[in-house]
């Protein structure tokens, strides 16, 4: 039902065949995703997923939310009766649901902000019940408090590397959490992440906070915060996630604190792979059907067009249309400023590259040309494929446990960290970049 895409990249073509409309069934894949840290159910997710209808745009955002509200019930509950375990999974649950739902409201619906608040409250709500709980930080810049979390395998003073997470364009800080956070954490590391100009929470928190080429800048002031906070040496390691791997790559040009860089996946000219998401929806439309192709498309696709004025409301274009936005000189040469072909060459840290196998040759393209470009001495490259890692889908949604395996794998290599005693490997001394191994280019790709 839902093999054919709807976006050109950062997408497979396979799926999970629930829904006719591929968006649709990859969200709802991406939201079952976080069973592996108690923050989705089958029963729950199929719950919503059964009473969507895929045309009308108020039934994605409704049924999600009517889930979470549900699931956020359970967890007061359980606080009330001291069952703290359940409270801490059904808020994370209520998170991710929330998120799904203002996922699928355009920025201008009543509800976009609303959904978002919730969803963030209730992560906070399972933050605190951790131990160690997770911290709410802010990272100062412009004027701005952009939000962000830090957490540790414990509250004390041993020195430990830390994993800097820098999420994509549509997600949020606390998925970043349940994408990567959990798993870092019981392989003793400290996670840090913040919302950056340009990413989703920054905007919510503050709308000036727009996408900018430039990410060194703010990352800078995170860096500077980071820094301060307690068990945190110089093993920082920046990994950015889908949209983050153009930033991250971008911050590691451009500043040393970056000891070790992963992109998942490299994306070294944003222009290029806005041409080849928008294929679909534009490909053998020819120039004066363009404005009401895209706006007949859109209409009938509601996921896809929530994701698309979500991209400009980000990207500083709010009530600006697809088509005015492709068609207008001063946007098009705004985008071309997004790229680091020219500079990164400067990267010179380890730097491990990943990509699915499915993600559309444009991903695959910019991941061997980064690969490739990039004077590290220590470099490595793995492509997913469903037939040897079980996963092929962008940022491994479709399987984090084993992105995350070859992950730290490589970076517990480059820092000498053994998960086993994440907390004893204080008074560390930072390893020097070893000769250039064989690349592991796994699988071909496409």
């Amino acid at each position: 039902m839902a093999d054919r895409r709807d976006l050109g990249a950062a997408r497979a073509p396979r799926t999970l065949r629930v829904f006719r409309e591929h968006e649709a069934d990859w969200m709802l894949m991406r939201t079952l995703g976080y069973m592996n840290v108690n923050a989705a159910e089958v029963g729950e997710c199929f719950d919503a997923a059964r009473r969507i209808d895929e045309r009308d745009p108020d039934s994605w955002p409704h049924e999600w939310a009517r889930i979470a509200e549900r699931t956020e019930g359970f967890a007061r509950h359980a606080l009330e009766v001291g069952d703290t375990v359940s409270a801490r999974g059904a808020f994370q649950r209520s998170s991710n649901y929330y998120r799904a739902a203002e996922y699928g409201c355009v920025p201008s619906h009543p509800r976009f902000r609303e959904l978002w608040q919730r969803g963030v409250a209730a992560f906070r709500e399972a933050a605190r019940l951790y131990e160690p709980p997770i911290h709410t930080v802010e990272v100062m810049f412009e004027g701005a408090a952009l939000p962000g979390y830090f957490w540790r395998p414990a509250d004390d003073a041993t020195a430990r590397p830390t994993l800097f997470v820098a999420g994509g364009n549509d997600d949020t800080i606390e998925e970043d959490v349940f994408i990567i956070g959990h798993a870092a954490v019981q392989r003793g590391y400290n996670v840090f992440t913040f919302s950056y100009p340009g990413h989703r929470n920054a905007v919510h928190t503050d709308p000036a906070q727009v996408r900018r080429p430039d990410q060194e800048v703010p990352f800078g002031a995170a860096l500077d915060v980071l820094s301060t906070l307690p068990g945190v040496d110089d093993r920082i390691a920046l990994a950015g996630f889908s949209g983050g791997g153009y930033v991250a790559p971008r911050v590691a040009i451009h500043d040393d604190r970056v000891s070790a860089l992963i992109a998942n996946n490299p994306m070294i000219d944003l222009a290029r792979v806005g041409e080849a998401l928008l294929g679909p929806l534009i490909r053998r439309v020819p120039g004066f059907l363009l404005r009401w192709a895209l706006d007949r498309r859109l209409a009938r696709k509601p996921l896809i067009r929530a994701y698309m004025e979500y991209g400009l409301w980000v990207a500083g274009y709010a009530g600006t249309s697809l088509y005015e936005w492709m068609t207008s000189s001063e946007a098009q040469a705004d985008w071309a400023r997004f790229t680091i072909t020219d500079t990164m060459h400067d990267i010179s840290c380890p730097t491990l590259s990943l990509v699915g196998a499915g993600e559309g040759e444009e991903m695959l393209r910019q991941t061997r040309e980064f690969h490739e470009a990039i004077r590290s001495r220590e470099k490595s490259m793995h492509v997913f494929t469903l037939d040897r890692d079980g996963t092929h889908d962008h940022c491994m949604l479709d399987n984090h446990a084993r992105m995350q395996q070859v992950l730290f794998e490589w970076l517990n290599g480059v820092f000498g960290h053994t998960p086993e005693s994440g907390a004893a490997d204080a008074g560390h001394e930072r390893r020097r970049a070893a000769p250039q191994r064989p690349d592991t280019h796994a699988g071909a790709g496409g």
